[in-house]
């Protein structure tokens, strides 16, 4: 009976939905802006203009005029800094290159905009998409591949410039060795904190492995139990959710994951560690399901020492902290188990099969817009992480906690390049979320989410 309803919440719920799942947090976060860069002067000196870009077939001379579109789903600020960049580059581009920015409601409009496309209406030269959006395009033949841009002598990128790029986040969006994207900005799912709850409770320093975090997170409850209140018991330590980074987090930090040779692989004793020890956390009453649709205040009320919450999150962490009038300090922590573990995640630049003259004007401008400059400007705007390792020292507008999840950008690790990874991620959280509801066994919700996204990712016959 319970794997039968598993199955039933998780296929009836995807297979009549699949299209709208998108899990990059779509609404800006609410962070203070610092001042915008200053427009550059459109009567700067441009730079001289080449002749020939070697090897990508088209002259410089084609560029001219040029009008590219930009599809995106992003809104609010992080929307508006998008169309100032699209204009500032038409303005002072030596090409006379322009870009026209087009907003869609979020990322799932962007997918049916794109579907919609190819039966007629158009499509861009180039967009701002998830890497597993681009693959699943790439399946269809509407993306170019930007191996040949980026190594291109004259208009791709210097060797110093490919250093720049942490290793983890320069593997997503490339298969088979061909890349299809850029990553654009990222966010990432770690752990909050009370770090002054923490110290109270005799622990100077933050776990570093499971057993660590086991330790801590039943010390948490232990205050819990000391009083005669038996309803608080099951409070203290962590909460838990059924994000499906927060699970893929706690997979990879028990070096576990859910794909492999291209194909999805949830069934591995690596997954099933990871839930081991988390059932093992709950049954000890470490470890609790809140209610609440969110769990900021848990945090700052010492209900719980651990929350999970992704970098959006940190503001609205840090509101709830102020509110509740706690002195006590936190931070961000990567997901300790055999390993610590930090997913990076968000959009990433592609490019739509064109004309050869319009996907080059497409290149020069998302080579222009990741610029460290543009990507402190970005970070500052919308409190996400810029994808370049010298812009992440220059940003002006970080809290402590932003820059404790800076810090970890180096060893952020990547997730499964699959175009299924768009409902897959949602099989995930749900049989996630499922197996502590309902008391599964690891074996049994790792078999029923297996079987599950074999039936949501198959093609249609």
């Amino acid at each position: 009976m319970k794997r039968l309803f598993l199955t039933l919440t998780i296929s009836a719920f995807l297979l009549a939905s699949c299209v709208e799942i998108v899990y990059l947090p779509l609404s800006t976060p609410t962070v203070a802006v610092a001042e915008s860069t200053p427009l550059p002067s459109a009567s700067q000196t441009p730079a001289p203009i080449p002749t020939q870009a070697p090897d990508l077939g088209v002259s410089t001379e084609a560029l001219r005029g040029l009008t590219v579109s930009l599809w995106h789903g992003l809104d609010g600020s992080q929307a508006r800094l998008l169309a100032q960049l699209a204009a500032e580059f038409s303005l002072t581009n030596p090409w006379g290159i322009t870009v026209q920015a087009r907003a869609w409601e979020n990322l799932s409009a962007l997918e049916q905009a794109v579907r919609s496309g190819q039966t007629g209406d158009g499509l861009p030269e180039l967009a701002l998409a998830l890497p597993e959006q681009a693959l699943a395009w790439d399946e269809e033949s509407l993306i170019a591949a930007l191996n040949p841009y980026i190594t291109n002598p004259e208009f791709g990128f210097t060797q110093n410039d490919l250093n720049d790029f942490p290793a983890g986040l320069w593997r997503q969006d490339e298969v088979d060795g061909r890349r299809l994207g850029l990553p654009a900005v990222r966010s990432t799912r770690l752990l909050f904190y009370n770090l002054g709850w923490a110290r109270e409770l005799g622990f100077e320093n933050a776990p570093q492995t499971s057993d660590e975090f086991y330790e801590q997170a039943c010390a948490a409850n232990a205050t819990f139990r000391l009083d005669a209140d038996e309803t608080n018991d099951g409070y203290g330590g962590l909460v838990l959710d059924g994000d499906p980074w927060t699970a893929y987090s706690w997979f990879r930090a028990f070096n576990g994951d859910v794909a492999g040779g291209g194909e999805f692989d949830f069934v591995r004793d690596e997954n099933e560690a990871a839930l081991l020890f988390l059932s093992g956390l709950r049954e000890d009453g470490c470890a609790w399901l809140a209610t609440d649709l969110t769990s900021y205040h848990h945090l700052a009320a010492r209900r719980a020492l651990f929350i999970s919450g992704s970098l959006s999150e940190i503001m609205a962490q840090d509101s709830a902290w102020r509110v509740s009038g706690t002195t006590d300090e936190w931070t961000v922590l990567p997901f300790p188990g055999l390993t610590r573990a930090a997913v990076a995640y968000g959009p990433s630049f592609v490019l739509f099969e064109s004309s050869p003259a319009r996907q080059l004007a497409g290149w020069l401008f998302m080579r222009w817009a990741l610029s460290a400059e543009n990507q402190v400007r970005w970070a500052d705007d919308s409190g996400f992480l810029p994808v370049r390792v010298s812009a992440l020292g220059m940003v002006t507008n970080a809290t402590p906690q932003w820059r404790a999840a800076a810090d970890l950008v180096p060893q952020m690790g990547n997730y499964p390049q699959l175009a299924g990874w768009r409902v897959a991620r949602r099989v995930l959280g749900d049989g996630f979320y499922t197996f502590f509801v309902l008391g599964l066994s690891p074996e049994s919700v790792l078999g029923e989410m297996q079987r599950t996204v074999e039936q949501v990712t198959a093609p249609e016959q």
